[in-house]
């Protein structure tokens, strides 16, 4: 994923984050570990956005995935909830950072991938002409997007009540990684209240979720 973001991507990234290129200019006069430290934590934040993206994606992923396969009426009625809520909650997301890594995220759960790993020349930048940090989170998505397809071909392949119990038991544990993911980093957006109003709605969300789920799922046991 690293590769295909390129050096435009990377600079995109930092627009839409910053919020002006007129502040990104200025950040990049700023003093070089003054400057090294920003792109840093907002490579974190473009992480952790890449990561709730990928939550949305593969909810909604799974979701239609059950509406397709499931004959449960019950099963039927949370995958078309779950499709529907995800969907919203992801719109939300484009506010805080209509990132290229955010569009693959989601582009790639739809199409197989032909090669692992992130690619690079095995420069320092990988050829990207991305920062460290960011090559670092770009890395870590590309892992969560490949283990997310993973976890999709194992519902595609199920079927009857064996998809069921799969496709509730995946959502679970989903919904319970993001609110580890809200849980995290709370405490670093503290202080953007905005920002912490947006992972407190995701957490809810993902409680919601959560519960429904498990409550489904103890129907078939």
């Amino acid at each position: 994923m690293a590769g295909r973001l390129g050096r435009a991507g990377g600079a995109a990234l930092l627009a839409a984050l910053l919020g002006t290129s007129a502040l990104v200019g200025r950040t990049a006069q700023a003093d070089p570990s003054q400057a090294r430290q920003t792109r840093e934590v907002l490579s974190e934040r473009d992480l952790l956005l890449g990561q709730l993206a990928l939550f949305d994606a593969q909810s909604i992923a799974a979701g239609n995935l059950a509406l397709e396969k499931s004959a449960n009426p019950q099963v039927r009625q949370f995958a078309q909830r779950l499709v529907a809520d995800h969907r919203q909650h992801l719109q939300g997301l484009k506010v805080w950072g209509g990132s290229p890594s955010m569009a693959l995220v989601v582009a790639d759960l739809n199409q197989p991938r032909n090669t692992p790993g992130i690619g690079g020349s095995g420069s320092a930048d990988g050829g990207t002409g991305q920062t460290r940090p960011m090559q670092r989170a770009d890395a870590r998505l590309e892992r969560s997007v490949g283990e997310a397809q993973q976890h999709l071909d194992v519902l595609r392949k199920a079927q009857g009540k064996d998809f069921d119990k799969a496709f509730l038991k995946r959502v679970a544990e989903d919904q319970e990684h993001a609110l580890t993911l809200v849980k995290d980093n709370a405490a670093t957006y503290k202080n953007d209240s905005a920002f912490a109003l947006m992972l407190d709605r995701t957490g809810n969300l993902a409680d919601r979720h959560l519960q429904r789920a498990r409550g489904l799922e103890a129907s078939f046991e």
